[in-house]
């Protein structure tokens, strides 16, 4: 008797550690999206919205203005009404989450934001 009782809690703790351990790897998934899904999600949203459904990005890159952007772009990059205000721009890179065709996910997925609100989506197989 005294045997099966030891038997049982140490099946009992194995089952448990089995569930949570399933639990904890099924938390971590991301939820993949069909392109037209995703991009009526997060067009134009803030970034406060992207955090909500995706997490923090997979990795970050920061804009920097080449030099002698205005001569390429045709135009100045000065806003002249507030030429001290920078807009803050940054890209945030997500991975396999936006399928293409069933169970198929572009490698990556690009955000652009523009003072925290999303201004472009690119997905990418490179």
């Amino acid at each position: 008797m005294k045997y099966k009782l030891k038997f049982i809690a140490v099946l009992l703790v194995l089952i448990g550690f089995s569930f949570s351990t399933y639990a904890e790897h099924h938390a971590e998934e991301k939820r993949v999206f069909t392109e037209d899904e995703f991009i009526s999600l997060f067009s134009g949203k803030p970034k406060s919205r992207v955090l909500k459904y995706l997490g923090k990005p997979d990795s970050t890159d920061m804009a920097i203005k080449p030099k002698g952007a205005s001569s390429v772009l045709g135009r100045p990059t000065i806003d002249k009404k507030n030429p001290n205000k920078k807009s803050k721009i940054e890209m945030w890179y997500y991975k396999n989450i936006v399928e293409y065709s069933p169970k198929k996910t572009y490698l990556k997925v690009e955000l652009t934001l523009i003072n925290d609100r999303i201004v472009n989506i690119g997905f990418f197989n490179q």
